[in-house]
């Protein structure tokens, strides 16, 4: 869900919530809020992009930072 997406992005520390920073650190964020803002709920479904959805851009940061950060925010879930 969205709500679910919105839990995840609060709790990553290395990942940056931006649609584009044009800059090599990681980002974060549903397509409903940056790369398809500007296409309704029901386009994003027809083009089979859920609301639960997050764009994760990986940039340079250490691999193992990375991956730990999002397996915290994952946890959150539970």
């Amino acid at each position: 869900t969205f709500e679910a997406v919105g839990t995840v992005l609060a709790h990553l520390k290395f990942a940056h919530s931006a649609a584009n920073l044009g800059s090599v650190e990681t980002i974060v964020g549903p397509p409903a809020t940056t790369s398809h803002v500007e296409c309704s709920k029901e386009e994003r479904e027809a083009m089979g992009i859920p609301e639960s959805l997050i764009r994760y851009s990986t940039g340079i940061e250490d691999i193992k930072d990375l991956v730990d950060d999002l397996g915290n925010a994952l946890s959150k879930l539970k």
